[in-house]
This record gives structure tokens, sequence and C-alpha cells, in this order.
């Protein structure tokens, strides 16, 4: 297999999706969204490191994934905490 960048990004923005999908307080349709991006995301990456030839087109978005879905996470658990804390 060969893992190059945008392998191992198309990965990482499957697992960041799963991750977001499981992540508490999140509407269902969200989360049904969330696990078959992260899915298609996850297969993708894997299939293209199995290829040895061939040119495979990774959407932009393969990058700023993970960093959206930590920035998401993080705001979404400072709200709950933070109106825990008001109570």
């Amino acid at each position: 297999m060969h893992w190059g960048a945008y392998e191992v990004f198309s990965v990482l923005s499957g697992l960041a999706m799963v991750v977001l999908a499981v992540v508490p307080g999140i509407k269902a349709k969200d989360r049904m969204w969330a696990l078959i991006a992260g899915a298609l995301y996850i297969g993708y990456g894997i299939y293209v490191a199995k290829q040895t030839s061939g040119t495979f087109v990774f959407p932009v978005w393969i990058f700023i994934i993970p960093f959206g879905v930590v920035i998401y996470l993080i705001v979404t658990l400072a709200k709950r905490y933070g109106a825990k804390e008001g109570e």
C-alpha cells in the first residue's frame, strides 16, 4: 500500500467524522450523515492507498474536516460545560 498525504488525510477526515457522530447532543440526522461521510472518506482513502497506478481526485475538504471537527467539538463541549457551571 502507498500512504501519501492525501490518503492519510482522507482516513483522518473519516475518523474525525465518525468521532463527531458519537458526540452527545447531535441530532440523529446529523449523526447519520457524519457516519456515512466518515465511512466514505475512510473507504476511499484505503481504496486509493491500495492502488498501484491511476489518477485519483481528492476534495480539498479532506484537509479542512479534521480541524473543523476539532473546533466544533471544543465549542460544543465548552457550551455544555459552561452551561452546567452556570446552573
